[in-house]
């Protein structure tokens, strides 16, 4: 009996030891492209292709991955793209389409095209449904819209009409705020739509060009509008606002007649927008704008995006040849890496 019990005893020793050793296996690699961060980079205007750059967190840079992988091209105009847990989503602006990718490897899955998918602009995910903004004919005032997407079968499931130039989109507890910049012209409003019902609930009107929405820690959405530039007829100012999620109560903080901010980002519940070549940071609990600039960070870039305490913004140059991205150390303003990108580098996009 104690022999039995002793073979017993190690043959639940050699299984636990099995188990633990498979606890311990290392997760393979899930493709090229698994660490790091993306630059879509919008390409030559009308006639070119757009590409995608990835930067690994070893400080490799890939360029044209999407080619490299694909033997094709992605369109024309790639103006931004969206992550979810397993794919990628590039928005191909001119080409009216979106390009579904394995996001670790880049291998194309699908393409969601047709008439519910119009001049895209940008797309946002909550679990397996995707929300894009569609300027439609951008003459035309009257045909914007925000197309649904069922992602498990990259379907078009419903479409939302919504006033003139739908651009970038915050999902907040089931609520879609959408900037409405004005495409070709100046809007100013807000549209907070109801992901429940796929209806609009509340039209909020704003300063001129809302260019930049963002959410902060303390449940409120943040809007920045550059305000009608110089060479319109009537020149108006940026405006900085502040939605509570709570009422939808709406603070206002003023910029002077000449003044147009952008590219408002967000990181750990400090807000950064760029101004006149300068970039400014503000503590989302500020009621205040911030008088100095950061030092160190000027220049007139294109995009920006903060991540984990470091600003990443890209510069266009001649809008034909290469671009760079500019990766700084918010805290010193110490440039910490120069990268080469594609043509017109804009949207950044992390995990």
């Amino acid at each position: 009996m104690k022999t039995l019990k002793l073979a017993v005893l190690l043959l639940a020793l050699v299984f636990l030891n099995a188990c633990s050793d498979d606890n311990n296996e290392p997760d393979l690699p899930k493709g090229d492209y698994e660490k790091g961060y993306f630059i879509t980079n919008e390409g030559p205007f009308q006639n070119g292709s757009g590409s995608i750059t990835f930067v690994g967190d070893d400080g490799v840079v890939y360029q044209n991955i999407y080619r490299s992988v694909n033997n094709e091209n992605l369109g024309n105009i790639v103006n931004s793209m969206a992550l979810s847990d397993e794919n990628a989503y590039v928005v191909v602006n001119n080409s009216h389409k979106i390009i579904v990718a394995n996001r670790f490897t880049m291998q194309k899955i699908a393409i969601i095209e047709g008439q519910d998918i119009n001049n895209p602009r940008y797309m946002v995910i909550d679990d397996n449904i995707g929300y894009v903004s569609n300027w439609g004919d951008p003459s035309n005032p009257d045909d914007d819209f925000i197309t649904v997407i069922d992602l498990q079968t990259n379907t078009v499931i419903n479409t939302i009409a919504v006033g003139e130039g739908p651009e970038n989109m915050v999902l907040e507890d089931d609520l879609l705020f959408v900037t409405l910049e004005g495409g070709w012209s100046q809007n100013n409003k807000v549209v907070v739509i109801d992901t429940n019902s796929n209806t609009i609930v509340k039209t909020i009107t704003v300063g001129y060009v809302p260019n930049a929405i963002v959410d902060d820690d303390n449940d409120n959405i943040w809007v920045l509008c550059g305000g009608k530039p110089s060479w319109a007829s009537d020149e108006t100012n940026g405006v900085l606002y502040k939605i509570k999620m709570s009422n939808l109560e709406i603070t206002s903080f003023e910029f002077a007649l000449t003044e147009h901010p952008d590219l408002l980002i967000n990181d750990d519940n400090t807000l950064y927008y760029s101004l006149n070549g300068k970039v400014y940071a503000m503590n989302a609990n500020d009621t205040t704008l911030p008088n100095e600039s950061i030092n160190g960070l000027d220049g007139f870039y294109y995009a920006m995006q903060a991540h984990d305490g470091e600003l990443f913004a890209t510069d266009a140059k001649d809008f034909t040849s290469e671009g760079t991205l500019k990766n700084y150390d918010l805290t010193s303003g110490t440039l910490l890496e120069t990268v080469t990108t594609g043509i017109i580098p804009g949207d950044i996009i992390f995990d």
